[in-house]
């Protein structure tokens, strides 16, 4: 039986017998060549290698933008210390500085506007480098040695550190109350008149054993007495007393005592403070060997504070001062205050 091609279909007609259709799909899948895979390959590494250069690169462009801005805003801070320097080589505001360390409470109106300028100054510097922290340019540790090295030379003073306990509040929760604020509590109240009188050259030795400068030693004494009774440390407390002994006057009883007797009771009888705070101490020095110290102190119970009037009797004893007497009574609590 003959059959006949269908009408669409393309065989027998232009194409020889056993012949594929240029559209055939077999007529594009042609095998690569080996030196084309090779260029293949070659060009993929290229295009790799690029990506991960242009990834160094960026890494290396981040790196140095944060070190140009660190450097930025380290210059800025060291400019606005200077720019303090210099505000307070006034001669107006220099009295007005000097003044705050020697006799606040002397200072006029002005001058504790002019002194407060400047401990603001010093406040925001020391908040400039904190926010550097909070962007990652420094670490903490950085933040706080700053801290550390620029506090002392502003706040060691009474009147500053108490302008700085008046700051607490607006700065509660912050990295300045959390990091500035324990350096300012260990700084002693007489750093900076110290440090007025250490820098000056010139004096004579026989004014070393000046008024002023017993005065200030026994300042000292007194700072660090403090410190060690809220440290608790024993071993310190029991050395402050005269080798010789000391005689003990608490609550109007008597409490004489031998060195040893001394060291015993802080060692093995004493119960230190919560807290501890001198109070407007004065200082009259009755000859270069002893000075006597009087004033008040807040000593921190479970249940509060309670204050004590103080006098002690500071004597040499191979070149340094130690405590010969001391009196120590209670001061009774008024009706306004829970003591």
């Amino acid at each position: 039986m003959k059959s006949e091609s269908p009408p669409d279909s393309c065989a027998g007609k232009d194409s020889p017998s056993g012949s594929v259709p240029a559209s055939s799909p077999d007529s594009i899948a042609q095998p690569h060549s080996p030196r084309a895979e090779r260029l293949n390959r070659w060009l993929t590494l290229g295009a790799n290698l690029g990506v991960v250069l242009g990834l160094f690169i960026l890494i290396a462009e981040v790196r140095q933008n944060a070190a140009l801005t660190r450097a930025q805003m380290e210059t800025s801070r060291n400019d606005l210390l200077a720019q303090i320097e210099l505000s307070l080589a006034q001669p107006e505001i220099a009295s007005a500085w000097v003044q705050s360390i020697r006799d606040p409470e002397a200072m006029t109106d002005v001058e504790i506007r002019q002194v407060e300028s400047h401990l603001v100054s010093v406040m925001l510097q020391l908040d400039h480098m904190f926010r550097m922290e909070q962007i990652g340019l420094v670490s903490r540790e950085a933040a706080r040695l700053h801290a550390q090295n620029v506090i002392p030379f502003y706040f060691g003073s009474r009147h500053a550190k108490n302008w700085w306990h008046w700051q607490e509040d607006g700065w509660a929760g912050t990295p300045m109350m959390e990091v500035a604020g324990p350096i300012v509590d260990r700084t002693e109240d007489d750093f900076m008149l110290r440090y007025l009188e250490g820098t000056k050259l010139g004096r004579r030795p026989a004014e070393r054993s000046s008024a002023n400068e017993i005065e200030l030693e026994a300042r000292r004494f007194m700072g660090e007495y403090g410190a060690d009774l809220r440290d608790h440390d024993r071993a310190s407390l029991a050395a402050r007393y005269a080798p010789s002994g000391a005689t003990i006057l608490f609550n109007g009883e008597v409490v004489p005592g031998s060195f040893e007797d001394i060291a015993t009771r802080y060692r093995e009888q004493w119960t230190g403070p919560t807290d501890f705070g001198w109070n407007e101490l004065s200082y009259d020095v009755l000859e270069p060997k002893a000075v006597v110290v009087t004033g008040t102190f807040d000593w921190g119970t479970p249940k509060g504070p309670e204050r004590y009037t103080y006098a002690n009797i500071l004597q040499r004893h191979d070149g340094e001062f130690r405590i010969s007497r001391e009196v120590e009574t209670r001061l009774p609590a008024t009706p306004d205050d829970p003591r």
